[in-house]
């Protein structure tokens, strides 16, 4: 019999990996919130893989829609038109809400996010794009400059006109200030920037609603407000990277309805299409989707809009919708909450815990007083370094629970689907391991 796990170690490039360190468990079957090991090890999946896998696995009406578009056609170009892909435009620009139009379909977040920038760019004349040192917006060219942390470094210099600005971090205030005494300075900085950059030169900034792989960090309910008028004082577009937080994942269909504001382009992914087929969407507003009425839309791609990937992104949004899966994940918010604190009272090396719906980030310290990281954004990406955060992680999936982590923060993001009782019984298995990093703790 081949020897598959060897085969994948020695032929297939890795990401975010050198190669030489990885180790590979080849997984062998996956359904509902579960994944099984070659061996027969069941995992709970309670990161939904990369944030993605968001009605869990192998539903029955999600691998039906997309078989029943397969027995149609795999493949038209997107200068033809699809049923799929119409309706899961006008499915989207529902969710989005009356102030929203047209969305381009891509296969990735990063190609989500990549349209959403040059569209701002063409819409504006601009070209300037300010994002946020704590983000993540994707691994291609022009994303990978906009992301905040060191996966940007091997790309630079990268492209003129990206910069970076101070995030909504409230636990590490990059100010050293309190909220709401703060005046919410990390918005009032980004105005700032744009006044001295020029506002002639700026096309937009572009912020997750709630910071993802970087820590999952929601803002102080007036940040968005803010920094909406911050941009339309200067005439600059907002994007709203809803890769992570979208369709569902924070108890809401976008995390945009909790602050309240409207970006004017919204880039998804992952849970769009819960990941069955790759699937991106840059959704622009009717201001911005009016433009291209007589401007070009100088975008495209031989996937752009594939059938079979916007009839798992229709067939999701169905399967979302019949059972309640956002409603679901709004009610699990008040059990994460609860669990996540109660750890948090036993656990030393826990310094923070945050999140909204079923997103939770588990900051991890070293130091009780001066709130020192338990992990550091240097070791996260030096080769041979185990940052304590991973040990932690690492002992769960000894222990079969799945999830990721990155620096200092342990990242939940399970199914919308997953039950009370399939919470607590992840939770009971990190709360145990959370021993090895209380270890680790010097005061």
């Amino acid at each position: 019999m081949e020897d598959y796990a060897q085969i994948e170690k020695e032929y297939v490039m890795r990401s975010w990996s050198c190669q030489a360190d990885v180790k590979v468990n080849m997984i062998e079957k996956a359904d509902g919130i579960y994944f099984w090991d070659k061996s027969g090890k069941r995992y709970s999946d309670f990161s939904s893989q990369l944030n993605s896998t968001s009605c869990g696995h192998n539903v029955k009406e999600i691998n039906d829609g997309i078989v029943e578009q397969l027995n149609k056609y795999a493949y038209i170009g997107p200068g033809l038109g699809s049923e799929a892909r119409a309706k899961l435009a006008k499915m989207v620009a529902d969710i989005a809400g009356p102030n929203y139009k047209r969305t381009f379909f891509s296969s990735s977040g990063t190609e989500a996010n990549e349209a959403a920038v040059k569209a701002a760019k063409w819409f504006t004349g601009k070209y300037k794009i300010i994002s946020r040192y704590q983000s993540y917006h994707g691994a291609t060219g022009i994303a990978m400059m906009l992301t905040g942390d060191p996966r940007r470094y091997p790309n630079e210099p990268g492209y003129p006109g990206i910069l970076h600005g101070p995030d909504c971090y409230c636990y590490r205030c990059p100010f050293k200030m309190e909220y709401p005494s703060c005046d919410i300075m990390c918005a009032r900085y980004i105005g700032d920037m744009i006044r001295f950059e020029a506002k002639e030169t700026v096309a937009a900034v572009i912020a997750e609603p709630i910071v993802g792989s970087n820590g999952i960090i929601p803002p102080v309910k007036e940040y968005f407000t803010m920094l909406r008028e911050i941009c339309d004082q200067y005439e600059v577009l907002l994007i709203a990277d809803e890769v992570m937080t979208g369709f569902g994942r924070t108890g809401k269909w976008l995390a945009i309805e909790h602050y309240d504001f409207k970006p004017d382009i919204i880039t998804t992914a992952k849970n769009l299409s819960a990941t069955y087929v790759p699937l991106g969407g840059t959704t622009y507003s009717k201001k911005v989707s009016d433009y291209f009425e007589d401007h070009w839309f100088v975008e495209g791609h031989t996937y752009a809009g594939h059938p079979l990937a916007c009839a798992a992104g229709v067939a999701t949004i169905n399967y979302m919708k019949k059972n309640k899966l956002v409603e679901n994940a709004a009610k699990m918010e008040k059990v994460m909450e609860k669990r996540l604190n109660e750890i948090k009272a036993d656990h030393k090396s826990v310094g923070d815990v945050r999140g909204k719906g079923l997103f939770w980030g588990v900051e991890l310290i070293k130091n009780t007083k001066t709130k020192e990281q338990a992990g550091t954004r240097e070791e996260k990406f030096m080769r041979g370094h185990v940052p304590i955060p991973a040990k932690v992680a690492g002992e769960c999936m000894k222990n079969g629970v799945f999830f990721l982590q990155m620096v200092s923060t342990l990242l939940f993001a399970p199914p919308l689907n997953i039950t009370e009782q399939q919470i607590h019984e992840a939770l009971d298995v990190v709360d145990k391991a959370l021993e090895i990093s209380d270890k680790e703790v010097v005061k």
